[in-house]
């Protein structure tokens, strides 16, 4: 259609040269190159002259454009052809094809139809030629006359279906035939448009007109249709996959590192949608619009000669390349591919950005359907405004009934109807509606046509307001001519429709909408660009007579000559007459919502329709209607209880209201408090099975993910406005309380009463505030309060269902749904909910790894607007409220950036703002300080959200979160990073001015630093911020720009925020690279650990580092486990070392380098060793601030294992040397026997003797041989000897003494009594009892050290001499004379002497006795011959039975095998033992605390209290007996009845390696090459054996044989030898004796000990034990007993204590006791009293004892008073009820054993 003024040409005027110049005029609104043809030629008779008819095309301002002359040649009266050439416009290039049809006779016999239809790439239009007018005198017009070609060209503003009409033809016998051609595409609902040629058939028949078709478009199969267009625009935008509605939230808010930039489009159009949402999430307008440039060549050949002076076609084609997609429609098919969730936060953002949002858009997946009406999208939508009353008003968009102003055109008017509307909502200064005048709007737009787009104004009432009521605006795209259907359904909502009407352009047909603006109920303001003529007057005429409605009125504004903002003023004034008095009713308000219903009328979709969202929506309607009709309290019950829990929790973390309570005692009853609280929870539960709000929220968690979404999204929809609606009246009512309140100050007659009245109703106000609202985040604080409850009340079903309540918030969490870290108006963190809740996200996605980004600033600071602009986040920023309480978001990164980062997620924090009025100001500043520690250390990084260049209001609370990480830092290695942003500040670019701030900024942060240090006493160590938290002024102070351009609710979002929040998302990211992010389940033991501090109040001293424990528990384990594999291999190497040292003589020992080898071994072990924690720490970095304390301890433990090895060498070397001369006279002695016994066999070899006879004369003889070799008889009686020393040691006043305790039993004597004591000074609240078993503890260590000295003497091959006697008894006697405890008790002198005589008589005598006897078997030469009696008598048998010589040998040698298998299995042995248990024994075995409870747990079974005793008097003496017993019973005891023990097992499997090793080397030997033949003898074959067989395995050298000259058959020899083996196998395992072993557990219990007990402190108030194994700068337990267990009684009652060293640190009792000098200290100074109560570390936690010691105490009460002699202790109520399973299942469960 052409959309030009009519312009006459007088039909006398003769064109002489052909050429007809029409200057074509630009629209500013949708600018392209209009052609003007001639509508009415007139050619009577020759023209005289020749003229030139030109008409001007003016520019308009901001749309300039190319003015392209066309010339027609009319020279002939019958002309041979008509050219019409139609120019491709630069900014709509359109490929159009001239065709020329050639009518050079009247009757031709045939001719074509051609149409050629050109598609450009990238953007396929259909260019369709149509009929154009030629003029001649007596012609005839014949049916097989063909088409000309007409050129229908594309508006980018509004693009429209264009039908050019034929103009008449004034022919002498000649009709005119009109052929009407719509050619283009829609650009928002893409459609193939055909163009349908009427037959002509006759030569004399007029063509019927078109008029009144609703849409002149012939549509096609749908689906090919409207895919059409769409998949090429898509396709070269990239955006195949997500087309239609594939592409979600997920997807897009990716984090990335890559940023998209306008320059970057040119080259890659894929980049065009990420650019713009990514700008419009960003909150950055600018997005919407770009510029695509031209090619560099292009912009060369701008600026030369011949580009000035003609425009060749080649820069024409390339200025119309339809490459170019414009943004409206870039942003209209990137808004097709989103879906449903993820259009709602794209309209959300754009409504921020105050652009235009889509309300009607082309659908494409509907069938039978064309449009979508978006109505879901939009919900989310809300606007603050004033109303005319000057109240503050806040209402969801898609609900509240506003005035509508609708704006339509009609043709293509002069003026630009969009730029007009922005003018007249928002003014100059922001484009709401895209126009040509905005980037990229010079781009064709080929989409939009029939798009509806909504905007609003709204009022703030001030004179500046163009209406007193807020309005929505509502813009239709395109020609409404070819969407009566959006006219219609517009004329029917509309208040007032602004109709921009083309007075040049007016058609017959549009005459029917034209008459439908005046027969709609609303107003209406038609723009024309001049004064109506011909049709259109006549048109407007006669409608305006037919106007029946007195209140209605139609205006009609000339725009002819003014400029938009001129006719926007005139429209102003327009629109204001529309609003007053009566013709404000006549059409009704309307909500977007009610207009439904009439979108179904005109076939519509609705997105709000589909049945998930439907369905979805009726549920949140009828829990909505629950509120409404029980109120908040009643429908979500719980949370009214979550309150006082809560309060409870705190109170058991800080017991201020203890009073004069004991603690255990207040514990117990606030634990009871809490049940009650929890059964409340649980009957409320019961109570409300019936449907309630809270049953359908808990049904929606069965509900598919799109519906549970969608049913979210309208919980938060309808409860954030039903809040605003509750809370408004009671906001206006506290600002008029408020204002009375100021107003009575001033007042001198006010009195003090009246202003504690108005201060009581405020604060009931606030309360109100807070009561009324409700939200999305209530309904799930309500499922967390029902899981924190409901494992109190065991049920397999609840468990179920509460996995699936967790396993369901996890998943939303995925999907974008915050998830409340803390209940904002309990001031709680439901720590079993959150666990659950990120458990089950562990398990969906893996424990991956997190970075944690939280902020803190004060309140209405913008914290959560920065972290939704910055990562398109949905953080509450309206409902009429701030944010309550802690609020995280997951998102997601992308691989390139989650490989530079290691990190997988960033969890965004989101805080309620420090100094809220909603937080009570008797809450404020403890609420403040308690939220900036948690925030910092919960964050990896921390934004610091300032507004403005000030920071004083964060100042206060920044030197709490300072003194909170500094003590975190120096004790628990916490050291966050910080950022710090000020937000609106004016001049972000003015860098001087900033470096100054950043410097002041810095210097505020050091002297708060330096003022909490001194606070700490480590000014030293802290003297800068950046001592505490990773801070560098230079990047880690930001400054970002204001949000708003101007004030709201119209201003748009400034450009600057967002391009600033981008530099802060940079920085974040930068940081994320040099962090440690944390896994899942670690983020949750620290937020676990960071709130449990906060309950205790004095968070700053009491935090506990679970994560750092945990690390340094399992790097302990780690070290256990490699520490005993090294030890366990360095004893394997000293038993082959002793093995092959016994087989060398004195000189041999000497000179062999045996010791090198083993060493050697022992060096590749330790690397190994070294090697693995290098492995672990690289792992494991939370375990390397240990690294070098650790590898200190490795170096010490393989030093002294070294060392170990050199003493044993040393020792075994200097003991065969030392016995040279006795092994000397052994081995004569076995010669001299052995050649008797040689001879004796030559006697008896010939006669037939029976084996007794034979056995009787080798007995003879042998005690003959025998008795010859002397007796070793220098042996000490050690009891004579001891006795003798006592005598010589004593005076006389002490020998009765002595000999009094000689005589008695002294078993019965050697421990320390009560009596044994003397007090040098008045006992403290310690009661003696604990003394004693100190004394006793401490004899037990010096007799184990005595022991040591005796075991080391007896290895060294030493027996018992009367000075060694003399050194253990005088070391006994005075190390027990120096017990002196804490210097106030010794023990008496003669209490001494009894000690020493009978504990060196009971313990000592018998391990010298041993030690002697064992001297006495290897040194004896007839003890030793007597031992070598039976090998003989066999050999002497089979000799005299004179048996075959292999028989002999094979015999021989199976016996010296079996007597060497037989002294190595006991060695073997525990080897196999100590394998065993590090690897079946469980957890038992594998740290301190795991076999310290598996000990209680039997102690408490056994039920034995004595056993008790003995625990608390010396428990790593106890803890070693268990350990003894438990794997003596393991490895000894029958399983299963069978008869078979592990240790058998273990024998069995020994002898069988053993044996099996020995038979591989007989074969061995004879495959190798040193069998040089096949008989030998027996003397060489051994000796040759002994090279194959193990070095471990200690046979003799030279195994003395009677035939040893003898030649043997190698081969014959090694076969019976290998099957006699088979033999010694079965004899040597049937030969099992457990008694051989005996000593074998004590042996394993030093060997496990050793790394458990290396620290065996016990805690100075309850005698706990330290549970730390590894390298420690404090002791420290987890498990602190009650005080009175190890004997502590209260001063002045006398009673046994129940309280927890932790609770009585926290509490801040006093306490003396003989390390105090019996003065009173404040427990927390416990640190001060000597260095051993400095050692310890004991944390300020609101503990209890463990339900173990609670059963213990509660149940052995009577007889732990009378063993301490105290008064029994008052036992709390609840302790009485713990049975000894609870006792034993809390202990199973504590230490997992």
């Amino acid at each position: 259609m052409i959309h030009e003024p009519v312009y006459e040409l007088n039909p006398d005027t003769k064109p002489d040269n052909g050429e007809l110049a029409i200057i074509c005029e630009k629209e500013q609104e949708s600018p392209q190159q209009v052609v003007t043809e001639i509508d009415e030629l007139t050619l009577d008779a020759k023209p005289d002259t020749e003229k030139v008819v030109a008409t001007t095309c003016e520019n308009e301002q901001k749309s300039p454009q190319q003015v392209v002359t066309e010339t027609d040649e009319f020279n002939q009266l019958k002309p041979d052809n008509g050219e019409f050439t139609c120019e491709k416009e630069q900014e709509s290039p359109q490929q159009v094809v001239t065709e020329t049809d050639e009518i050079n006779k009247p009757k031709p016999d045939t001719e074509e139809l051609e149409k050629t239809c050109e598609k450009e790439q990238e953007s396929p239009q259909q260019v369709v030629t149509e009929t154009g007018e030629l003029l001649q005198l007596d012609y005839e017009f014949n049916e097989n006359t063909e088409v000309v070609a007409t050129t229908c060209e594309k508006e980018q503003e509004s693009p429209q279906k264009a039908v050019t009409e034929t103009d008449e033809l004034n022919q002498a016998k000649t009709d005119t035939e009109e052929l009407e051609i719509p050619c283009e595409k829609e650009q928002e609902s893409p459609e193939q448009v055909v163009t349908e040629t009427d037959e002509l058939n006759q030569a004399k028949t007029d063509t019927e007109k078109k008029q009144g078709s609703s849409e002149q478009v012939v549509i096609q199969d749908k689906t090919d249709s409207t895919f059409g267009m769409y998949k090429q625009i898509v396709k070269h935008l990239g955006l195949q996959k997500y087309f239609p509605r594939k592409l979600t939230r997920e997807v897009l808010f990716l984090v990335s590192k890559n940023v998209n930039l306008p320059d970057e489009l040119n080259d890659d159009p894929s980049k065009i949608p990420w650019y713009m949402l990514q700008n419009l999430i960003m909150c950055n307008y600018e997005g919407r619009c770009f510029d695509l440039e031209e090619s560099q060549s292009s912009h060369e050949n701008a600026y030369s000669l011949s580009s000035a002076l003609e425009e060749s076609e080649e820069s024409i084609n390339h200025s119309t390349e339809n490459s170019k997609v414009s943004p409206i429609d870039a942003l209209v098919v990137t808004f097709l591919c989103c879906d449903n969730f993820l259009r709602q936060i794209v309209i959300e953002k754009l409504s921020i950005c105050q652009l235009a949002i889509p309300l009607l858009i082309p659908v494409t997946d509907v069938e039978d359907k064309e449009w979508e009406m978006i109505v879901w999208g939009m919900s989310t939508i809300t606007k603050k405004w004033q109303t005319i009353s000057g109240l503050s008003c806040e209402r969801s968009m898609v609900v509240e009934r506003l005035p509508i102003v609708s704006a339509l055109r009609l043709g293509k008017p002069k003026i630009s109807k969009s730029k007009v509307a922005n003018y007249v909502i928002i003014g100059q200064n922001h484009d709401i509606f895209f126009h040509y005048g905005c980037k990229g709007g010079n781009l064709v737009r080929k989409l939009s046509d029939g798009l509806l787009e909504m905007a609003w104004y709204l009022p703030i009432q001030e004179r500046t307001d163009a209406f007193a009521d807020a309005l929505t605006f509502i813009n239709l795209r395109g020609n409404a001519s070819d969407f009566q259907k959006q006219a219609q359904f517009l004329s029917e909502i509309s208040l007032v429709s602004i109709v921009f009407v083309a007075a040049d352009d007016f058609k017959e047909y549009d005459t029917k909408l034209l008459e439908s603006f005046y027969m709609q109920n609303g107003h209406v303001i038609f723009i024309l660009d001049k004064r109506a003529l011909k049709d259109l007057g006549k048109a407007l005429h006669t409608m305006e007579t037919s106007i029946k409605n007195v209140k209605k009125q139609v205006q009609y504004i000339i725009s002819t000559g003014k400029n938009e903002l001129t006719i926007s003023k005139d429209i102003w004034k327009s629109l204001g007459r529309n609003f007053k008095g009566d013709h404000r009713d006549v059409v009704s308000d309307r909500s977007i919502e009610e207009c439904i219903e009439l979108a179904h009328t005109v076939n519509y979709h609705v997105d709000e329709m589909e049945s998930d969202c439907s369905e979805a929506k009726q549920s949140a309607k009828e829990l909505l209607e629950f509120v409404k009709l029980k109120g908040k309290a009643n429908e979500l019950p719980l949370q009214k209880i979550t309150l006082k829990i809560a309060e409870t929790k705190r109170e058991q973390h800080r017991l201020e209201r203890k009073g004069n309570m004991q603690i255990q005692e207040y514990v117990d009853k606030l634990q009871k408090e809490m049940a009650c609280l929890r059964q409340q929870q649980l009957e409320i539960n019961k109570q409300r099975l019936n449907v309630c709000a809270y049953q359908i929220f808990r049904t929606s968690f069965s509900n598919t993910l799109i519906k549970r979404k969608y049913f979210f999204g309208f919980v938060k929809i309808m409860t954030d406005q039903y809040s605003i609606d509750k809370l408004q009246p009671i906001r206006d009512e506290y600002i008029c309380k408020w204002n009375e309140l100021c107003d009575q100050k001033k007042a001198p007659e006010t009195t003090n009463e009246q202003l504690e009245t108005l201060k009581y109703q405020l604060d009931e106000l606030e309360q109100q505030l807070s009561s009324a609202s409700v939200g999305l985040e209530h309904f799930n604080r309500e499922i967390g309060q029902n899981y924190e409850f409901l494992p109190d009340f065991k049920s397999p079903k609840l468990d179920f269902d509460n996995f699936h309540l967790a396993e369901v918030a996890a998943e939303m969490l995925l999907h974008g749904y915050p998830i409340e870290l803390m209940d904002g108006d309990a001031v709680h963190v439901p720590i079993a909910w959150i666990r659950a809740v990120l458990k089950s996200l562990a398990y969906q996605i893996g424990n991956k790894k997190m970075f944690v980004l939280s902020v803190l600033g004060i309140q209405s600071s913008g914290k959560s607007t920065l972290l939704n602009a910055m990562f398109g986040l949905q953080f509450s920023v309206s409902a009429g409220r701030c944010t309550k309480g802690i609020f995280a978001q997951l998102v997601s990164l992308d691989t390139g950036l989650g490989e530079d980062t290691k990190c997988d997620y960033i969890l965004v924090v989101d805080t309620e703002g420090l100094r809220s009025s909603e937080s009570g100001i008797q809450h404020t500043n403890n609420r403040d300080n308690e939220l900036a520690t948690f925030v910092i250390g919960m964050g990896d990084l921390t934004i610091i959200n300032i507004m403005g260049e000030n920071s004083t209001d964060i100042q206060d609370t920044l030197q709490i979160a300072v003194h909170a990480f500094m003590k975190m830092e120096n004790v628990h290695h916490i050291k966050p990073s910080c950022l710090f942003v000020h937000q609106n500040v004016n001049d972000v670019t003015a860098s001087d001015l900033n470096t100054v701030q950043k410097r002041s900024m810095r210097e505020i942060l050091d002297n708060i630093t330096q003022i909490a240090a001194e606070a700490e006493n480590c000014g030293e160590k802290y003297k800068s911020f950046s001592d505490v938290i990773h801070f560098q002024e230079n990047k880690h102070i930001m400054y970002i720009s204001g949000l708003w351009q101007g004030d709201p609710p119209m201003a748009p979002p400034n450009p600057g925020y967002s391009k600033c929040i981008l530099q802060v998302k940079k920085q974040v990211l930068e940081i994320m690279k040099n962090s440690e992010p944390k896994h899942i389940d670690e983020f949750t033991i620290l937020l676990s650990d960071l709130w449990k501090a906060i309950l205790g109040q004095d968070f700053v001293f009491s935090f506990k580092n679970s994560l750092e424990i945990q690390a340094f528990n399992a790097l302990n384990v780690e070290y256990v486990k490699h520490a005993r594999t090294f030890r366990r291999n360095a004893l394997e190497y000293s038993y082959g070392l002793q093995n092959e040292c016994k087989k060398l003589t004195a000189e041999k020992v000497k000179e062999e380098q045996i010791l090198d080898d083993y060493l050697m071994k022992l060096e590749k072990d330790i690397l190994t060793f070294q090697s693995s924690m290098a492995s672990y720490f690289e792992k494991e970095k939370k375990a390397c601030q240990w690294k070098c304390k650790m590898e200190l301890q490795l170096d010490d433990l393989c030093n002294e294992i070294k060392r170990d090895l050199r003493d044993v060498y040393t020792s075994i070397k200097n003991r065969i040397i030392g016995r040279a001369e006795i092994d000397a006279t052994i081995k004569m002695h076995e010669q001299t026997i052995y050649q008797k016994a040689k001879k004796l066999t030559e006697v008896y070899r010939k006669r037939q003797f029976s084996e007794e006879v034979l056995e009787r004369e080798f007995a003879k003889n042998w005690n003959e041989w025998v008795s010859v070799i002397p007796r070793v008889d220098d042996y000490v009686n050690i009891h004579k000897s001891f006795e003798r020393i006592t005598e010589g040691y004593y005076t006389e006043n002490d020998k009765f003494t002595v000999t009094s305790v000689l005589l008695s039993d002294c078993s019965k004597c050697t421990e320390v009594l009560e009596k044994d004591l003397t007090f040098l000074s008045k006992p403290g609240s310690r009661s003696n009892v604990t003394y004693v078993n100190q004394a006793n503890s401490t004899k037990q260590d010096i007799l184990e050290k005595l022991q040591t000295k005796i075991l080391n003497h007896a290895q060294n091959g030493r027996s018992y001499t009367k000075q060694l006697g003399f050194q253990l008894f005088s070391s006994l006697s005075s190390e027990l004379g120096e017990i002196n405890m804490d210097e106030k008790v010794c023990i008496h002198k003669k209490s001494n002497i009894r000690l020493a005589v009978s504990n060196f008589k009971v313990t000592l005598i018998p391990s010298l006795e041993k030690m002697q006897e064992q001297y006495k078997q290897e040194s004896d030469p007839r003890l030793y011959m007597e031992s070598q009696k039976e090998k003989l008598w066999q050999m002497f048998k089979e000799e005299c039975k004179d048996l075959n010589i292999l028989v002999k040998v094979v015999s021989a040698i199976s016996r010296e095998f079996a007597s060497a298998i037989k002294t190595s299995l006991p060695e073997k042995c525990k080897l196999g033992v100590i394998d065993n248990l590090r690897y079946t024994s469980g957890k038992g075995f594998s740290s301190k605390m795991s076999l310290h409870a598996w000990m209680l747990v039997e102690m408490a079974e056994k039920g034995d209290f004595k056993s008790f005793v003995q625990y608390l008097s010396n428990p790593i003496q106890s803890i070693k007996t268990f350990t003894s017993e438990q794997i003596e019973k393991m490895c000894f005891q029958e399983k299963d009845n069978s008869g078979s023990s592990v240790h058998r097992e273990i024998y069995n499997c020994k002898v069988r390696e053993i044996l099996a090793r020995l038979k591989q080397a007989i074969i061995n030997v004879n495959a190798s090459g040193m069998i040089y033949c096949d008989s030998m003898t027996m003397k060489l074959w051994w000796s040759i054996l002994l090279e194959y067989i193990d070095k471990e395995l200690c046979v003799k050298t030279d195994m003395m044989f009677f035939d040893e000259e003898t030649e043997l058959d190698v081969k014959e020899l090694s076969d019976k030898l290998i099957l006699e083996l088979d033999n010694v196998q079965e004899t040597i395992i049937n030969a099992y004796d457990s008694r051989l072993f005996s000593d074998i557990s004590t042996s394993f219990c030093d060997f496990f000990t050793a790394d458990l007990l290396a620290c065996q402190n016990v805690c100075p108030f309850c005698n706990a034990l330290c549970e730390l194994h590894g390298p420690h700068d404090h002791h420290r337990t987890e498990c602190h007993m009650p005080q009175g267990i190890a004997g502590y009684k209260h001063t002045f009652s006398g009673k046994l204590v129940t309280d927890v060293c932790t609770t009585s640190v926290l509490c801040n009792y006093p306490f003396l006791n003989e390390h105090t000098n019996l003065k009173f200290i404040k427990f927390r100074d416990y640190r001060t009293v000597n260095d051993y109560y400095a050692s310890w570390k004991i944390e300020p936690l609101p503990g209890e004892a463990e339900t173990f010691w609670k059963w213990f105490m509660a149940t052995y009460n009577t007889e732990l008073a009378e063993y301490y002699h105290a008064n029994k202790a008052d036992i709390p109520d609840g302790w009485n009820s713990i049975t000894m399973e609870d006792a034993k299942r809390d202990m199973r469960k504590w230490y997992d054993i």
